[in-house]
């Protein structure tokens, strides 16, 4: 007999993944028609591209089809928009090497800015200045077990221009322009320089050819560099300062040398101080008179790397400068530099802002940077009214953000305070909600709270930079990574504190990526941390926790977290 039709539109699924239906006896067969042909069309004539028109139109294309499928029943509604399409660019007619280009759903044409195809050929190989052909197709896939079929191709003529891949350009984990750069004065894709960036800091590297590189997307390759598509940011290890940061594009890696400490000697003597907010070593000093002093600029330095990971242990390196003061030269050891200095009180900059120009000269002292970030943010009203005991801690230094979990009971909504300190409050705005909401500064006792949600345990996530807060709660918690084994483990909530959990387990071998604390299941939102503290975590970048690596293999212990303190240690049962 006949499906009914809401039997249909479900087993419609099935017939789409494999293009037929295998029904019983009583089930009429379906399948997927034949689709027609996919045209594409556009760019005619040569395109010449020129560097004084980077955003002119340079290339324009368009290809046929709906996107919609056929079936043999008409009465079965076929999904909208069920194949996947890409755009493919060859160097040859065979398509023997593709660049592969995603397209939207119901797009149908794609247009390129000069500098886009600029930087797609070179990607593909094609030499500067020299006119080549460009295979352009249509590839449409229907679902993951099914060949794909493609369009009629197209066949332009193209001339690229040389980029000059000396300097890269630094983008925050948003691919914003992070004020800070990397050189390969050889353009030879080796890019170095220096960068001043918190802890765990998260970043993309983007070369002047627009194309953007990050780590290799698998967990455990940290320092491997890639630019696939499925790559994930770069991120420094915990130290906070001054990093000479290498970035090898040919050979798929990098590395991060912390300056952990600059001294001078010679005529001047003393230890600079790193800003990381200019990228600049300082010395005060004081001259009687105007003098030309000779010094040597020399420290202590930490390589992470690939053998390294970024959990360490680093790599002790001696560090030290040589050169002119106009021109310093970077490695392992120093050789004596000549300053020139005014008379009375200066500031001696070691400039390390610019990759392709080190310098070292008396100048002003730069502002003073911005106040260190409080580790805590504290709360009143989350249960009590009465002091600051429940608190979150600092996770992200560079954007002020705190992150905790705590069981909240309030009647009344409670508030958030940098310091404990009653003076300064901030409550919710006029759109908050108990989730989620913006924050404003309270002007009295009584002029409002953060909106409380139903009673439970809620990870609190504040960024006190943008003013925004964002509450999540605790279905359920797990751990992952103890003894290398990433397979979830449940803990258990303690009766007396529920903000409390533990989990049983038996040492059994190193632990060499730290251990996580997952909550929900969400592998992108959980704990990490180390040396007992515990921070929020929302992406692979963070670390896992440490400290079971001393524990007696073949012992039973017991790992207990504690959410509401930020803390976790390890017993032996």
């Amino acid at each position: 007999m006949k499906l009914n039709n809401i039997f249909r539109i479900a087993f419609l699924s099935g017939v789409v993944a494999t293009g037929v239906a295998a029904c019983s006896s009583d089930i009429d067969p379906v399948y997927v028609l034949p689709s027609d042909d996919i045209a594409l069309g556009g760019a005619s004539g040569d395109v010449i591209l020129s560097a004084e028109n980077p955003q002119a139109l340079a290339l324009t294309i368009y290809w046929s089809g709906d996107g919609q499928l056929a079936l043999t029943d008409s009465l079965l509604q076929a999904p909208v928009n069920a194949a996947v399409e890409t755009i493919q660019l060859s160097k040859d007619e065979n398509f023997s090497s593709t660049l592969d280009l995603t397209v939207d759903k119901g797009v149908r044409s794609r247009q390129f800015l000069c500098e886009e195809l600029n930087s797609l050929l070179g990607r593909l190989g094609y030499e500067a200045d020299e006119k080549a052909p460009l295979y352009i197709r249509i590839c449409s896939v229907l679902a993951a077990n099914t060949e794909p079929s493609y369009s009629s191709v197209i066949k332009v003529m193209v001339q690229s221009y040389r980029i000059h891949l000396t300097l890269g350009t630094v983008l925050d984990k948003d691919w914003n322009d992070s004020g800070m750069t990397l050189a390969s004065p050889e353009e030879n894709g080796i890019y170095r320089g220096f960068m001043g960036v918190t802890g765990w800091t998260n970043w993309w590297f983007r070369e002047a050819n627009n194309v953007v590189w990050g780590n290799l997307g698998e967990t455990g390759k940290t320092f491997h560099a890639s630019s696939a598509d499925d790559h994930w940011n770069f991120w420094f290890p915990d130290p906070s300062g001054c990093y000479f940061t290498t970035l090898n594009t040919v050979e798929g890696w990098w590395s991060a040398l912390h300056i952990d400490n600059l001294s001078v000697s010679g005529d001047i003597n003393g230890e600079m101080t790193f800003n990381i907010r200019t990228n600049q070593w300082t010395l005060p000093v004081t001259m009687a008179a105007p003098s030309t002093v000779k010094i040597t600029l020399k420290g202590d330095g930490s390589l992470y790397d690939m053998d390294t990971t970024d959990m360490g242990p680093a790599v002790n390196k001696s560090v030290g400068f040589g050169g002119s003061a106009l021109n310093l030269t970077f490695g392992e050891s120093a050789s004596e530099i000549s300053v020139d200095l005014p008379a009375g009180e200066t500031t001696l900059v070691l400039d390390l802002s610019n990759p392709l120009q080190l310098t070292i000269a008396a100048g002003e002292a730069a502002a003073e940077p911005e106040p260190t970030a409080e580790p805590k943010l504290y709360f009143s009203g989350v249960v009590e009214w009465d002091e600051f005991t429940d608190f979150i801690s600092l996770y992200d230094e560079a954007n002020l953000c705190y992150g905790g979990a705590h069981w909240v009971d309030s009647e009344w909504g409670y508030r958030a305070y940098p310091q404990p300190d009653w003076s300064v409050a901030y409550k919710g705005a006029a759109d908050a909600s108990a989730l989620s909401g913006s924050l404003v500064l309270a002007e009295s006792g009584n002029d409002g709270n953060i909106p409380a949600p139903e009673s439970g345990l809620y990870v609190m996530d504040f960024d006190m930079r943008n003013l925004t807060y964002l509450l999540t709660k605790v279905e359920s918690v797990t751990f992952t990574g103890l003894n290398d084994d990433w397979s979830e483990h449940p803990m258990v909530q303690s009766a007396e504190n529920p903000e409390v959990f533990t989990g049983e387990f038996v040492k059994e071998k190193e632990t060499p990526w730290g251990v996580k604390v997952l909550i929900n299941n969400d592998w992108t939102l959980f704990f990490g941390g180390g040396d007992g503290s515990l921070k929020l975590g929302h992406s692979d970048a963070t670390t896992g926790f440490d400290g079971d690596n001393d524990l007696t293999v073949g012992e039973t212990y017991i790992l207990t977290v504690d959410l509401g303190t930020q803390t976790y240690y390890y017993s032996l049962k």
